[in-house]
């Protein structure tokens, strides 16, 4: 079987750890795989680099490195926004697996004209149940939906390199934002770091993140939000800013207590499934895909309620009725105040449940899951 990926592949990106981790998989298993990048190569591994026939630069089709894919292939992989689709697995009328997640819940909440190309593909692959049930909401029929978690590349969780995260506090919690949309919630998130901890206490925000120039409605700055934390919290406990690129991201969760989330709504939260395979707790929201994977065994869940989410912070059209997350910035602080004071007993109870993470959510076993679709 000839597999072809399509799909971003090049920069730091869930997309992109998707597409790297599945390619793995399937060659882990043995399948042949042809990758083309929709946003250069900047990032891509450098093991894959002999599986990429070509790419484009993101936003730029019009000047292609290498070629495009031109035969039929058995099986077409793509995680894409689904406006992608009829192009992105246009090669082969069979096995074309489109994946896809939107964050924000409610009544035909996906881009006007989205939900039409689930024709486009043999079944629309969601990572959680959430997601399944945003695209059921806008009218996708549920025989063209099987739900795919994402996974891990299991080998790197089991190493014990760690990295050096500039801190020698004993609790180092990181939040890993990458992109700094609104959704991510940033400033919820420094509120309730705020409130619990101060310069006192031996703990360390690590904030995985760039700050970038903002240029969309649904982006805010890093700079801006830490100003106005350390404004109001001028006694606030350490925070390190961490930018580097890693291409084995289980050191840098090895390097860490607790992975720590306020997002306003996720997909799913590859993070939390990450640092729960590094044998870490998390602290995340009791909402979202991240509940498919997140329970009282392995994380502190924060409690709030579903509000109507800001307009401003959903991508390509914004929707009146949709639906987030407001996480109790309170009930937040008294979770990383209790992870302070027992993260060592819980983190001891979670690496206990590392062999099951390796074996369920490793790439190899997604990989497989996509194949029995196939006809």
């Amino acid at each position: 079987m000839k597999i072809l990926i399509r799909q971003f592949l090049g920069k730091n990106h869930s997309w992109c750890c998707f597409g790297w981790g599945i390619t793995q998989g399937l060659l882990d298993l043995g399948y042949e795989v042809d990758l083309f990048s929709t946003d250069g190569i900047k990032n891509l591994p450098s093991n894959l680099k002999k599986n990429l026939i070509g790419y484009i630069e993101e936003n730029k089709p019009e000047k292609i490195f290498g070629q495009l894919p031109n035969i039929k292939y058995d099986c077409q992989i793509s995680y894409t926004a689904m406006k992608n689709f009829p192009y992105y697995l246009s090669n082969g009328n069979k096995n074309r697996f489109g994946v896809w997640c939107y964050e924000w819940a409610g009544k035909n909440v996906l881009p006007i004209g989205f939900a039409k190309h689930y024709k486009s593909c043999d079944f629309i692959c969601p990572p959680s149940e959430f997601a399944k049930q945003i695209f059921i909401d806008s009218g996708i029929p549920k025989e063209f939906i099987k739900v795919i978690s994402h996974g891990i590349i299991a080998n790197n969780f089991k190493k014990t390199t760690v990295l050096n995260v500039g801190t020698n506090k004993k609790f180092k919690i990181l939040a890993n934002i990458a992109q700094n949309h609104l959704r991510k919630n940033l400033p919820g998130l420094l509120e309730a770091y705020g409130k619990a901890f101060n310069k006192k206490d031996d703990v360390c925000l690590i904030i995985k993140s760039k700050d970038k120039p903002v240029v969309a409605p649904f982006e805010i700055s890093l700079s801006e939000c830490l100003n106005d934390f350390r404004k109001k919290y001028p006694n606030h406990a350490e925070i390190k800013i961490f930018t580097e690129f890693i291409e084995d991201i289980s050191a840098l969760y090895r390097s860490v207590d607790a992975v720590f989330s306020l997002t306003f709504c996720e997909g799913f939260f590859l993070p939390g499934l990450e640092v729960i395979a590094a044998g870490k707790l998390v602290i995340a929201p009791a909402w979202g895909g991240q509940l498919d994977f997140l329970n009282k065994d392995n994380s502190l869940l924060i409690n709030g309620e579903e509000t109507r989410a800001d307009p401003k912070s959903m991508y390509w059209e914004s929707k009146l009725n949709a639906i987030w997350f407001k996480s109790n910035i309170d009930d937040a602080a008294e979770k990383l105040i209790y992870a302070y004071n027992n993260y060592i007993e819980i983190n001891k109870k979670i690496e206990l449940q590392r062999n099951y993470i390796y074996e369920k959510y490793d790439w190899v076993n997604i990989a497989k899951q996509f194949l029995n679709l196939c006809k």
